[in-house]
C-alpha cells in the first residue's frame, strides 16, 4: 500500500486549535487508534481527512492479550511522517495488566508506558495522560512519574484524564512545580453528558490546560437517536426528542451525528474531539461537522429543551 498524504488546501484540511496556554496545537478531530479489519486504510483516510493527532492507548481482549502490537504493525505505513503527528496515550485504570490496585502508581505508569513504546515502535509519546486519579496512591507520585517521562524523554507534554475539578487542579499544579506541565486533559463530554460544565472546564481554563472532548457520540447514542426512539417517552430524556433533534439537524444541514460533535466543538475550551471507528465514511462525516461549529442563542435553547443539562 502507497504511503499516505496529508490533507492540503485541495483536500479536507482540519482547522486546529492550541492547547489551553501551550504551544502545541491540535486539530479539532482525534482518532482513537483501535486495531481492524482494514486499520492501514483507516489511517490513510484519516491523514487525507486532516486528522493528524492519535490516541494509541493500550487495550485488552478479553483474553488479556494486548493489541498493541497490531497498531504497531500498521504504523510503519507512516512512519516517515512522524514528526508532523501527535501521538498520545492514556496510562492507568484498566490500561494495562496485573491488579487495579495502584494503578496510578509510579511503577504502573512507567512500565506501562514502556511497554506501549517497545510493542508500538516508538521511541517517545507527544501527550503522556495519567488515567484516573487513583486514591491508593498519593497524586505527587502519580504526578511524578509523568514528568520522569518527559525529563527522560519518553513523552514531549503530560496529560491528565478523567480527573473530577478538584483532582485535577491539584494535579495541575503538581505538574507546573515539576517542569512539566499539563497541556491537555481528556474528559468525557456530549449533548447527553454534560458534567464537564459543572466545574472542570472553569479548572482547566485557570490552568492553561485543554480539554479534549471523549464520546462526543455518547458511545453512539446520539447518532442512533433518530429514527429509532418514538416520541414521545420520558420528557426528560433526549431519547423523547428525536425528531426535534433530527429537525434541528436537517435545518443546519447535518446529520445528528454532525450536529452533536458540532455542539461538542462550539466551545473554544474544547481544543478537539477524540473519536473512535472503524469506518472511513465517519472520519469524513465528522470532518465535514467542523465547518459549521456557530449556533444560534435559539438553536442552543431548543438543544438544552431535548438535551436538559442536568438531565
Amino acid at each position: 500500500m502507497p504511503p499516505p498524504h496529508f490533507a492540503s488546501a485541495a483536500d479536507t484540511a482540519l482547522p486546529h486549535r492550541r492547547s489551553g496556554r501551550s504551544g502545541l496545537h491540535l486539530p479539532l478531530l482525534t482518532l482513537g487508534l483501535r486495531p481492524s479489519p482494514d486499520f492501514p486504510s483507516l489511517l490513510r483516510h484519516a491523514l487525507q481527512s486532516g486528522i493528524t493527532a492519535f490516541d494509541a492507548t493500550p487495550r485488552h481482549t478479553s483474553y488479556g492479550s494486548p493489541t498493541e502490537g497490531e497498531i504497531g504493525r500498521a504504523l510503519g505505513v507512516w512512519r516517515a511522517e512522524r514528526p508532523d503527528l501527535v501521538i498520545s496515550a492514556r496510562i492507568g485504570l484498566a490500561t494495562g495488566p496485573g491488579p487495579l490496585d495502584g494503578f496510578g502508581s509510579r511503577k504502573h505508569i512507567l512500565s506501562t508506558l514502556d511497554r506501549v513504546l517497545r510493542r508500538i515502535g516508538l521511541d517517545h509519546l507527544d501527550i503522556l495522560y495519567a488515567h484516573r486519579y487513583d486514591p491508593t496512591t498519593p497524586l505527587e507520585e502519580t504526578m511524578g512519574a509523568l514528568a520522569s517521562a518527559v525529563h527522560q524523554g519518553k513523552a514531549l507534554y503530560t496529560g491528565i484524564s478523567g480527573y473530577a475539578p478538584a483532582p485535577a487542579g491539584q494535579a495541575a499544579g503538581l505538574l507546573r512545580g515539576l517542569g512539566a506541565p499539563a497541556v491537555a486533559c481528556q474528559a468525557s463530554y456530549s449533548l447527553l453528558n454534560r458534567w464537564v460544565e459543572e466545574g472542570l472546564l472553569d479548572i482547566l481554563d485557570e490552568h492553561g490546560i485543554g480539554c479534549i472532548a471523549c464520546a462526543p457520540f455518547h458511545h453512539g447514542d446520539l447518532p442512533r437517536l433518530a429514527p429509532l426512539w418514538p416520541s414521545p417517552l420520558d420528557a426528560r430524556s433526549p431519547r423523547g426528542h428525536g425528531d426535534e433533534l433530527s429537525d434541528l439537524a436537517a435545518a443546519r444541514g447535518q446529520s445528528i451525528a454532525q450536529l452533536a460533535l458540532s455542539w461538542t466543538l462550539r466551545d473554544p475550551r474544547i481544543t478537539s474531539a477524540l473519536l473512535t471507528t472503524s469506518c472511513p465514511a465517519h472520519l469524513l462525516e465528522s470532518s465535514h461537522a467542523t465547518r459549521n461549529l456557530t449556533f444560534t442563542p435559539a438553536e442552543l435553547i431548543a438543544l438544552d429543551a431535548c438535551c436538559p443539562p442536568d438531565a
